[in-house]
């Protein structure tokens, strides 16, 4: 060994120069912007909290605020409803099959988030696919208003999360003894009785960390409300590029943008100190 790798070797600097480039890239591209916005969110008039104080108080932010909570707790409700007996077949089954299920939940993946989006509108839009079938059906006589509202908006949103919320709640499932289920059945539970009183049980920490992610990961979705969405259903981060890019607020902005940093470590916070975020990936009490 060379001189420079035997005193790497003993000084134990191996760790620090593999985790080097990480750490640049995190300080470069995360911390020195994150400290920067929080600076412009105090600069406001001097060194004051007046930007926080307005958010809070801004009748604007105080809507969309609650129209992006009501917004993401109905896609996770959804696509909690729509996931979980999927990850369920997938725990269940075996081979070829659980293989082709995991690539057809994971195949949007493949495509961009803005395609995705753009497909609602040919299938809602006044001429789409779905408008024009019940025209020829003769359903309806002129074009239903499916676009440009709540339910587009959920929609979209519940089509790109409902993957994550399929693979996670698979992963919680997957570790579930399923002898504890043959258990219950032998002692004279059915199948369904078996399923609600042992399985389910069980499977709510994997429930719990799904919905967690759903619900942090839809707090930064732009596009696809954007596309979808009219004004009534603008959510934050729609609020927060609009207040950045033409009316140039950078103050409020900053501090919007900390505010809803600081909630969702909060949200995960919450969750850690409940159920712990070690079960995410695995780990956890039994």
């Amino acid at each position: 060994m060379s001189p420079v790798s035997v005193f790497i070797y003993r000084t134990r600097l191996l760790p620090a120069i593999l985790l080097g480039p990480c750490l640049l890239w995190i300080a470069f591209f995360f911390l020195i912007p994150l400290i920067t916005m929080t600076w412009r969110s105090l600069s406001e008039g001097g060194f004051s909290v007046a930007a926080y104080h307005e958010v809070l108080t801004s009748p604007q932010y105080l809507k969309v605020a609650l129209n992006t909570a009501q917004v993401l707790t109905l896609v996770t409700i959804a696509t909690l409803i729509l996931g979980y007996p999927i990850a369920y077949i997938l725990t269940m089954t075996s081979g070829w099959i659980r293989a082709l299920i995991l690539i057809l939940v994971s195949i949007p993946y493949w495509v961009d988030v803005i395609v995705r989006s753009f497909s609602w509108l040919i299938l809602l839009g006044d001429n789409g696919i779905i408008n024009k079938t019940m025209l020829t059906l003769g359903i309806i006589d002129h074009p239903s208003s499916l676009l440009y509202n709540r339910t587009s908006v959920l929609l979209g949103i519940t089509q790109i999360l409902l993957p994550m919320m399929i693979i996670t709640l698979y992963g919680a499932m997957i570790r579930i003894d399923r002898s504890l289920l043959r258990a219950a059945t032998i002692h004279g539970a059915s199948d369904l009785r078996a399923f609600w009183h042992v399985f389910f049980p069980l499977s709510l920490p994997g429930v719990y960390g799904a919905c967690l992610l759903t619900f942090v990961l839809g707090l930064g979705f732009y596009v696809t409300p954007a596309l979808l969405g009219s004004p009534r259903e603008t959510m934050i981060t729609q609020t927060i590029m609009i207040e950045a890019t033409e009316n140039l607020n950078y103050e409020h902005t900053s501090a919007a943008s900390i505010m809803l940093l600081v909630v969702t470590m909060a949200i995960v916070m919450v969750y850690n100190r409940y159920f712990g975020l070690d079960r995410l990936w695995g780990g956890g009490k039994t």
